[in-house]
């Protein structure tokens, strides 16, 4: 997916020459950060999942277009790398508490979520510290960007919607981040075990 979205965006990076790369981390930021209140603003009115599917749309364009325009027209660093990955962190734990607070959804859910997601990008940028090259194996930000912007539409329609298990009420937002955390749970597993085997083969390779 994070290819694809490479593929989509890179045509933009010529008119994109007088932006800086970090402006535009900081736009995705600001994005998702408005996605996160808007899932949150959903308490008020249903209309606000499709407010916030817009925002992460625009979030992950940002997130996609800062790389890409810093390649393209040699301006990578480490401040902007920095940037890109403490903004991406930001951004990942403002949609998610916004969803965790979004209409008739169940807050523990969003709080084990954000923990798993932290965690799934820490292994990412810990084996690239350790081996000198990011993992992207597993379920990423563009996947899950894809999700989310997938789920805006029928949360909107089923908001009034809700299954009850033994006692308690679920929402469609609950049996989403139900999903998430299964699938989250499952990547930090197999990006963990890859993450171990690469390092252990490295350990050998020196000996």
């Amino acid at each position: 997916m994070r290819n694809f979205f490479i593929a989509l965006f890179s045509p933009l990076a010529p008119r994109l020459r007088r932006v800086h790369p970090n402006v535009l981390t900081l736009f995705s930021l600001l994005a998702g950060i408005l996605a996160g209140i808007s899932f949150a603003l959903t308490r008020l009115a249903p209309l606000f999942f499709l407010v916030g599917g817009g925002f992460v749309a625009l979030s992950g364009m940002g997130d996609s277009l800062d790389g890409i325009v810093a390649r393209a027209h040699g301006r990578t660093s480490r401040t902007g790398d920095f940037l890109d990955h403490f903004a991406d962190r930001l951004v990942d734990v403002a949609i998610l508490a916004g969803l965790a607070f979004s209409r008739g959804a169940h807050a523990a859910l969003g709080f084990i979520l954000i923990v798993l997601a932290l965690l799934h990008s820490y292994l990412g940028t810990q084996i690239e510290a350790t081996l000198g090259r990011r993992s992207y194996a597993g379920t990423g930000k563009a996947e899950l960007f894809v999700a989310f912007i997938a789920f805006t539409v029928p949360a909107y329609f089923l908001s009034a919607w809700h299954l009850r298990v033994d006692q308690h009420r679920l929402v469609f937002a609950d049996l989403f981040m139900l999903a998430l955390v299964l699938g989250t749970a499952i990547s930090l597993v197999q990006r963990f075990r890859r993450g171990l085997q690469a390092c252990m083969r490295a350990d050998a390779g020196d000996r």
